[in-house]
């Protein structure tokens, strides 16, 4: 299943100017997207989760394309561009599966949801893998034990909520970081000494021309 990232602080603070007002606009409207579609999935029954599985698949094959664009154009390395074939693929799967019955969109919601928490033991820090393997666990036990008392149905329903609190998360931090951007994007450029060209600058500045 594929999501867009939200901005992160450290990719808001090396962003240019120019480079925030591209961005911060579909960044808050990528929030937009995820606050609505996680609150569908969790008011509208049935209908909800297939939305929401809808478009996720649609944000990845989106992030799929654009990543797969820049690695063409040389902008990205490609380790980004093996990402976005991944985001499309997933993507394309998810809205695949969207246009199936309810019930299988909440059981992707729990193959989802299992394998997040795979990804959170095996990309924790070693300091700190015990602690993410312990909590994992933690969470498979008491879904288990949820499944076995109120039946599978309840699983898969535990399953869309957590997907759902999930996606409302990073809807919030990508309007967050879009806010950030758009500050970065209120700056003034950086001024450009009067006469400077730029000529001198690969021979030490102007004071290298006038010391030769």
């Amino acid at each position: 299943m594929g999501v867009t990232s939200a901005p992160t602080t450290a990719s808001t603070a090396t962003a240019t100017p120019e480079q925030a007002r591209r961005a911060w606009p579909w960044s808050a409207l990528q929030g937009v997207v995820l606050v609505v579609l996680a609150v569908l999935a969790v008011v509208v029954a049935d209908t909800g989760v297939r939305l929401l599985l809808a478009g996720l698949g649609v944000l990845g094959v989106l992030r799929g394309v654009a990543a797969l664009r820049a690695a063409r154009a040389g902008q990205v390395e490609r380790s980004a561009a093996a990402v976005g074939a991944g985001a499309a693929w997933f993507g394309a799967v998810a809205i695949g599966l969207a246009f199936f019955p309810p019930a299988v969109a909440a059981w992707t919601c729990v193959v989802a949801l299992a394998a997040v928490l795979a990804a959170l033991v095996v990309r924790a820090q070693p300091g700190r893998r015990a602690r993410a393997g312990l909590g994992a666990g933690l969470a498979v036990v008491a879904l288990a034990v949820g499944a076995v008392v109120a039946g599978p149905t309840w699983l898969a329903a535990a399953s869309v909520l957590a997907v759902s609190v999930a996606v409302l998360a990073a809807g919030v931090m990508s309007v967050t970081g879009a806010l950030a951007l758009r500050r970065v994007a209120a700056e003034p450029a950086a001024p450009v000494a009067a006469g400077c060209g730029g000529c001198a600058c690969g021979a030490g500045g102007c004071g290298g021309l006038q010391r030769g």
